[in-house]
């Protein structure tokens, strides 16, 4: 518990303080009188020393440290040196036997800050507690659905309770004399006359309800005074204990620190009063008259102490308020939160096996219905499982591992790449084959040669079939081919034939090979477009299982704050609603309650705000916990608190594509991009700034312009507090269709909500379609500011956003001052600012 830490910190700061004033004093004052006996009780004080401040060291809270539970301080007090501070006495020295008593004195100082965090701790605990089963009790009165679902649950109870006392009520009949009887004759014939009336038919049937909200209402009423006993018991505890001044800051130390008689007698009363208030919690039947008792009892244990240990000296009163510590840990806690535990139990919601009994029912009765389906489909049912198991794994084996493989050995330029049309040695040995052909045939005609020498003429033959020129055999096939008959059987027709078809093949190798090298330079792209099916479908599954626990944790945090409200809201009213004294502090009740609802705020403060904000909030609740200060001061923090993030929530409408998402990206992160995915649905994004003092967040809903989102998107028309209507310059298209954009507000949004139409891209000149004056003639007539933007080049983007929450706020504190003027102070604000509703939240 933070608040109850804070508070033990502070408390163990100031006797700090006071051990190092009594050590210096000791170091100025002691002088030994005969050194010969300074050396031979030396190692007697050392070790009673040691052991004195490791006791006080290891009671200490320091910033890094937290309370001690209670076992632990437990064994820590059964340590306390009692027998040695006993024989203490007897010593002659006196400067180091009032050395030793202060550090005994601070040692139980120490012990009773940390017990008096364990008893706040618990008070606190059992109060969030009391409350949420409070809560729970409100939630049966206030919803007809609830109500009838805890009469279901504890249908049961009711039969069993009234078969036992109608049991019970006829085994006293049974026993009645006979003039007994006759009197519950006429009792009973009463009874029916008066019921034969329509008022009693009527009470008749309402009585169920009747009965069951009477019932709901005692239970709620006993709750609330039990919460009210732990309240006010925190409360005390946290004026009355150790109540001498410690400041956080403080410039003059010496005047904080109290006088020896001053801390020693406020470290007695401390434990009285826990004792008094552990022993008066117990009894939660009569919670009138509890700060009395508490006093009272207060008052006659000090009377009590004072005159058991009269007479004594101060070394042995630390052992005494040591045991004092112990009786409180060991008997008074326990006994106080078994009485707690009771009360809860028997006034708080009903079981878990009460509140679920029917569907449990349901599970069992229909169990072997369930098992026979099972069994007859369990073949079916472990073959779908085994088929999508080995999917999955097929899937992420083929489609994604595989993928991932090839592309890394693409990027690493694998020569065995999978990626090739044609192998390296086929076209070179398809060539040189063409040209052996065309060699060997011109070889075989050498009329067809001209006139070189042949080893001159194979290799001008060579070259040529290699650059695609085969004029010989092209010769021989145009000669045979005059006599085709003739040409076929003595000629050489058909081998010319067969050379122009290797020629071919040759030809569409080369086609091929220019294929494959283009391939090969594009590898790198195919295994991206090879590895992106399996990525998307993996990144949707994933998104999708971490959108559905997201939300799930989104919903908790959404409760949160509405219990972070709901707290900072009941901190209000009992500010407000309190009666304070005539220095204007709380009283111990409403000082207690405000503990509770500041240590709520606190944990639920943590799950909904960063961590620089949430240490800003942790020095407003600091600075709303100083009640010294005065009810005016505290309500102050209040409406401080209640603007720290004083939220607006904005709408970005408008046409797809006239770049809503670049704005807010401008205004939101102060970045830009051209390549900005369209948004799909909804997108928000959150800044908080500065106007007028204030802290405001704003909380910025980027909508889609697609028409197939005009369903989803409409919907958070209701809840905005400014919408901005954006067109794109460069698109007359967009301009003409805010009209449209601005009748969906007027139809779906609150009434009054603030507007203001935006032209974007206003750099790009060279494309302008819509001009200045345009948009400002198409604003006159909506009745609605007008700015000209670009998110590109940040243009008028922030005073946009700006000018837009301005309007809203300053409608919001108009509307706060009538109510303030017609209502006195208000407790909640959120809304619109057009209807009154508007303000600030913390969250």
């Amino acid at each position: 518990m933070s608040i109850i830490i804070d508070n033990a910190r502070r408390l163990d700061a100031v006797f700090d303080r006071l051990q190092q004033q009594t050590t210096e004093k000791l170091h100025i004052d002691h002088t030994p009188i005969n050194p010969l006996d300074a050396v031979e009780d030396s190692g007697i004080r050392s070790r009673q020393r040691s052991d004195l401040e490791g006791i006080i060291c290891t009671l200490s809270v320091t910033t890094g440290t937290k309370l001690l539970l209670r076992d632990g301080l437990l064994r820590l007090l059964s340590r306390f040196p009692s027998a040695q501070l006993e024989h203490l006495t007897e010593s002659s020295d006196v400067l180091f036997s009032t050395f030793v008593s202060d550090l005994a004195w601070l040692a139980a100082g120490k012990a009773a800050v940390q017990t008096l965090g364990l008893v706040m701790t618990e008070f606190l605990e059992r109060a969030l507690i009391l409350d949420d089963e409070i809560r729970y009790w409100d939630g049966i009165l206030q919803s007809s659905w609830y109500a009838s679902a805890y009469a279901v649950q504890t249908l049961p109870i009711r039969c069993w309770r009234g078969a036992k006392e109608k049991y019970s009520n006829w085994t006293i009949s049974g026993n009645q004399t006979l003039g007994l009887g006759w009197t519950h004759f006429y009792n009973i014939v009463g009874r029916y006359i008066k019921f034969e009336s329509m008022w009693s038919l009527q009470a008749r049937i309402l009585s169920p309800s009747w009965m069951l909200r009477t019932e709901v209402r005692h239970h709620q009423k006993n709750l609330k005074a039990v919460k009210s006993i732990y309240a006010t018991s925190i409360g005390i505890l946290m004026e009355e204990c150790f109540s001498f001044e410690t400041a956080d800051d403080v410039r003059n130390k010496s005047a904080c620190i109290p006088t020896e008689e001053e801390w020693r007698s406020m470290i007695s009363r401390s434990v009285i009063v826990m004792e008094a208030i552990l022993q008066n919690a117990t009894s939660q039947n009569d919670n009138l008259d509890f700060e009395t008792r508490v006093f009272a009892t207060v008052e006659r244990k000090a009377d009590g102490i004072y005159r058991q240990l009269n007479g004594q000296s101060s070394i042995q009163e630390p052992t005494f308020v040591i045991g004092q510590l112990v009786h409180i840990l060991q008997e008074c806690l326990p006994n106080c939160t078994a009485s707690s535990v009771a009360a809860i139990g028997e006034h708080g919601r009903p079981s878990w096996f009460v509140r679920y009994w029917l569907p449990f029912l349901v599970a069992i009765l229909s169990t072997s219905t369930s098992l026979k389906v099972l069994t007859k489909k369990s073949t079916d049912l472990i073959r779908w499982a085994a088929d999508v198991a080995s999917t999955a794994v097929d899937f992420g084996g083929n489609w994604v591992i595989e993928p991932i493989q090839k592309l890394v050995k693409t990027i690493r330029h694998d020569e065995n790449s999978e990626i090739a049309i044609i192998s390296k040695g086929s076209l070179e040995a398809d060539r040189a084959s063409l040209e052996r052909m065309v060699v060997e045939f011109v070889q075989d005609h050498p009329d067809l040669s001209e006139g070189h020498s042949m080893r001159s003429d194979t290799e001008a033959i060579a070259n040529k079939v290699k650059e695609g020129d085969l004029t010989p055999v092209l010769k021989a096939y145009e000669r045979d081919l005059r006599t085709p008959f003739a040409g076929t059987i003595r000629g050489d027709l058909i081998r010319a034939l067969l050379i122009q078809i290797q020629k071919t093949k040759v030809d569409i190798e080369i086609a091929m090979s220019g294929i494959d090298a283009i391939l090969k330079s594009q590898e790198l792209v195919f295994g991206f477009v090879g590895l992106t099916p399996g990525i998307l479908v993996s990144y949707a599954a994933f998104s999708w299982l971490w959108g559905l626990f997201d939300s799930r944790k989104g919903l908790r945090i959404g409760r949160k704050r509405d219990d972070l409200r709901r707290a900072l809201r009941k901190v209000s009213r009992t500010l407000t609603s309190s009666s304070p004294s005539a220095n204007g502090i709380l009283s111990y009740e409403d000082h207690g309650v405000l503990i509770c609802e500041a240590e709520l705020l606190l944990q639920r403060a943590r799950f909904s705000l960063n961590e620089p904000q949430y240490r800003e909030f942790q020095e407003d609740i600091r600075d709303l916990m100083d009640f010294r200060q005065g009810i005016d001061r505290q309500l102050k923090v209040v409406e401080r608190i209640r603007n720290y993030d004083f939220l607006i929530k904005l709408l970005l409408i408008g046409d797809s594509g006239v770049g809503k998402s670049c704005c807010l990206l401008r205004f939101s992160e102060d970045s830009f991009t051209p390549s900005f995915i369209t948004t799909i649905g909804i997108d928000f994004k959150i800044r908080t700034i500065e106007l007028d003092g204030k802290r405001v967040k704003l909380q910025i809903w980027d909508t889609a312009g697609q028409e197939r989102f005009r369903t989803i998107t409409t919907a958070y028309y209701r809840g905005a507090m400014g919408i901005l209507l954006v067109y794109d310059v460069t698109d007359e298209r967009s301009f003409h269709n805010i009209r449209t954009w601005f009748n969906n507000v007027e139809q779906h949004a609150s009434e009054g909500v603030h507007k203001i139409l935006i032209g974007n891209k206003c750099d790009w000149e060279e494309k302008r379609a819509v001009s200045t004056e345009q948009g400002q003639q198409l604003a006159d007539e909506l009745g609605i500011p007008f700015l000209e933007v670009s998110a590109k080049n940040n243009i008028n983007i922030e005073k946009a956003f700006y000018n837009l929450a301005s309007d809203i706020k300053k409608g919001m504190d108009t509307s706060k001052s009538e109510q303030s003027g017609s209502q006195g102070v208000t407790i909640d604000q959120q809304g619109s600012g057009a209807n009154g509703n508007a303000g600030g939240k913390c969250c």
